[in-house]
């Protein structure tokens, strides 16, 4: 089972990297991880709104009240397909928001 394991934490590592670019490509500050999630905010929309958004549209992030994090949103890391789902999301959010 060890080829198994390897290649799931390889294919997180793939998707973490490649939500982390598309994440900043749209303006996001995301903090470096080394683990199956990612921090991220963006100055365009509160945590909490984005939190929102992204469950009307069946994408379920973690959001947390804290103050310190209030601005970010936990999101783990999946496979390629729920990554392009996530980030298609993000990306419509955004654009609504700007009209």
């Amino acid at each position: 089972e060890r080829a198994w394991f390897e290649n799931a934490c390889n294919e997180i590592k793939t998707n973490r990297a490649y939500t982390m670019d598309g994440l900043k490509a749209l303006g996001f500050e995301v903090l470096d991880s080394k683990a199956n999630f990612v921090f991220a905010k963006s100055d365009e929309i509160s945590g909490q709104e984005l939190y929102e958004e992204l469950k009307k549209k069946g994408v379920l992030v973690r959001h947390f009240n804290g103050k310190r994090i209030c601005e970010y949103n936990r999101i783990t890391i999946g496979s390629r397909e729920q990554m392009d789902v996530l980030l298609t999301a993000v990306k419509e959010i955004l654009q609504e928001k700007k009209k």
